[in-house]
C-alpha cells in the first residue's frame, strides 16, 4: 500500500487528476496549446529536421504518419495524466515547436521539462518564452517544488537557455540514451520553485 501523501502533494495529485484538456498559456509572442490533427504536417517538419533532432532521443521522422501517431500519443498521455505536451504556436496559431512537462511525481512535487523549436525560429528567444510559460504554470498553478531537465552535454544552446532560467547543472549520467546506434550521456539540471520566483522577480525589477 502506498504511503499517504502530504496535504500539498495530495493537492497536486488532485489537481492533475482533475485537469480537463490542455491549459492554454499565452505569452507576448507564443502560446502553448494542445496539439490538433491539422498540426501533423508542422509536427513532421519539426521532428523531421535533423538539426532539431540532433540532440533528441529519437532519430528524425521519416513519414508524416509518425507525426499523426505522436499526436495520438500526446493526447493519450494527457488523458493518463502522465505528461502535458503542448504545441508552441506562433501569432498565426501555427505549430512551431513543442514544450512538455512529464514524469510528474506528486509525492515529491516535481516534474521534468522538455522542448523543441523548429530551426527556422531559432535565435529569437521563442523557446525561452515558451518554457517560461510552462514553468510559471508548473510553479504557480500546479504548486511544484522542483523541475528537472536532461540534455545532451553537447547541446550548448539548450544549456544556455536553462541556465538563463536559473537551472543548475547537477550531474551527468554516462551513456544513458541511444539515438539509433549512437549512445550519449545526459547532463542533469534542476530548478527549484524558489529559484524561479527569485529569477522572475529580478527580471521584472530590471525592466521597471
Amino acid at each position: 500500500m502506498p504511503l499517504p501523501l502530504s496535504p500539498h502533494s495530495q493537492a497536486i495529485a488532485d489537481f492533475l487528476a482533475a485537469l480537463d484538456g490542455f491549459p492554454v498559456l499565452q505569452g507576448p509572442r507564443v502560446r502553448l496549446r494542445g496539439p490538433r490533427e491539422d498540426d501533423a504536417a508542422a509536427l513532421f517538419a519539426l521532428f523531421g529536421d535533423a538539426r532539431v533532432t540532433r540532440f533528441w532521443s529519437r532519430p528524425p521522422m521519416q513519414d508524416i504518419a509518425e507525426a499523426r501517431e505522436l499526436i495520438e500519443q500526446i493526447h493519450a498521455g494527457r488523458q493518463a495524466r502522465t505528461l502535458l505536451n503542448w504545441a508552441i504556436a506562433d501569432e498565426t496559431d501555427a505549430l512551431i515547436g513543442t514544450c512538455t512537462l512529464f514524469r510528474f511525481e506528486a509525492a515529491h512535487r516535481r516534474a521534468e521539462i522538455g522542448y523543441a523549436l523548429h530551426s527556422d525560429h531559432w535565435g529569437r528567444g521563442l523557446a525561452r518564452e515558451a518554457t517560461a510559460l510552462a514553468l510559471d504554470w508548473a510553479v504557480d498553478t500546479v504548486g511544484l517544488h522542483r523541475i528537472d531537465a536532461g540534455i545532451d552535454p553537447d547541446n550548448q544552446a539548450s544549456r544556455a537557455l536553462l541556465h538563463r532560467h536559473g537551472f543548475l547543472t547537477e550531474g551527468r549520467q554516462r551513456e544513458s540514451f541511444f539515438v539509433g546506434e549512437r549512445v550519449t550521456d545526459s547532463e542533469l539540471l534542476g530548478l527549484l520553485a524558489s529559484d524561479w520566483r527569485q529569477r522572475r522577480a529580478a527580471a521584472a525589477a530590471a525592466v521597471r
